[in-house]
């Protein structure tokens, strides 16, 4: 987003680009059997992994009811962000609508006043000036929120259909009238699980590149920290620092979108890798099982530590 919708790209944000830590490295996978340290490159040679294990078993995604009659001994409870029916764009932006009639002349001279000189779409520039008429930065949790109702095909770009559509859609056609239906928007996202999904899903196509599938791992670290604004799952930043410490392909769709099922759902300590789970999670859990592991030796040594010395002081 940057100052185009665009801050979370750069000339250094390529898969696989970060470098791993000794601790990622240190990694052991105990479902080898061998004891064999983790190759951080593992995720490179299973791009489809995520869409075999969907294929096989499509509980997370379709049976999210816990009825208590199949294992789900990682659920801490029913996923809420998934209850209900699934709605399109269009749906969800009807149910919000207000007796209100748009102008078209009026939305194309508001176009006007941000598209680009010599494309008809608003661009960099005309993002940035939209943005500051609005009073947002152009990488607030807002701007993600308006992108997503004008149902943008990727950043730094709205097209004019977009734009137009979009603001009848809200409907709005002054700034005062976008900015009052963001802040509405916002607060129904605070509370509405169904409408925050779409928005989350949206998150995914929007940050991709032309004819990409993938996102790069920066990009995704980029656009999770931004998507959960109001709502931050307590795994969050645990799963960022994981992410930003190995080498991978880059985030699937599926990951992506299973992510927020795991996020809000999963307890690390109950957590059963034999469930359809992408590889990827399974490697975070158990990198955070060995955290605290390492952190509960550390105390029991500091707890002796301390303990000797009051005897001493004691003699």
């Amino acid at each position: 987003m940057g100052n185009c919708l665009t801050c979370f790209k750069s000339s250094s944000d390529q898969m696989c680009s970060s470098a791993p830590t000794s601790q990622a490295a240190n990694v052991v996978d105990s479902r080898s059997g061998a004891g064999t340290t983790l190759d951080r490159n593992m995720y490179a040679d299973r791009p489809g992994e995520t869409d075999e294990l969907l294929s096989h078993n499509q509980q997370h995604l379709t049976n999210l009811s816990y009825s208590g009659e199949t294992k789900r001994s990682s659920f801490k409870k029913p996923i809420v962000l998934l209850n209900g029916n699934t709605n399109n764009m269009g749906d969800i932006i009807t149910t919000v609508k207000e007796p209100q009639q748009v102008s078209d002349n009026t939305l194309n001279q508001l176009f006007e006043e941000y598209k680009d000189r010599n494309e008809d779409a608003i661009l960099s520039e005309g993002i940035v000036r939209l943005c500051k008429d609005l009073g947002y930065e152009p990488d607030d949790f807002a701007i993600l929120v308006l992108a997503w109702l004008l149902d943008a095909s990727q950043m730094c770009r709205f097209t004019k259909s977009e734009f137009i559509q979009g603001l009848q859609a809200m409907p709005a056609d002054t700034i005062d009238t976008i900015r009052e239906r963001l802040k509405q928007k916002i607060e129904e996202l605070k509370t509405d699980s169904e409408m925050f999904k779409q928005l989350y899903r949206f998150t995914f196509r929007f940050g991709l590149e032309p004819d990409q599938r993938i996102l790069s791992i920066n990009m995704a670290i980029s656009l999770w920290r931004l998507v959960f604004t109001n709502h931050t799952p307590e795994i969050l930043e645990s799963w960022l620092n994981f992410l930003s410490n190995i080498q991978c392909r880059g985030i699937q769709k599926d990951t992506w979108n299973m992510f927020l099922i795991f996020a809000e759902t999963c307890d690390i300590n109950q957590y059963d890798d034999t469930e359809a789970w992408p590889s990827l999670f399974d490697d975070f859990v158990e990198t955070e099982r060995l955290k605290q592991s390492q952190r509960a030796a550390d105390a029991t040594a500091n707890h002796s530590t301390n303990k000797d010395s009051e005897t001493n002081d004691i003699l």
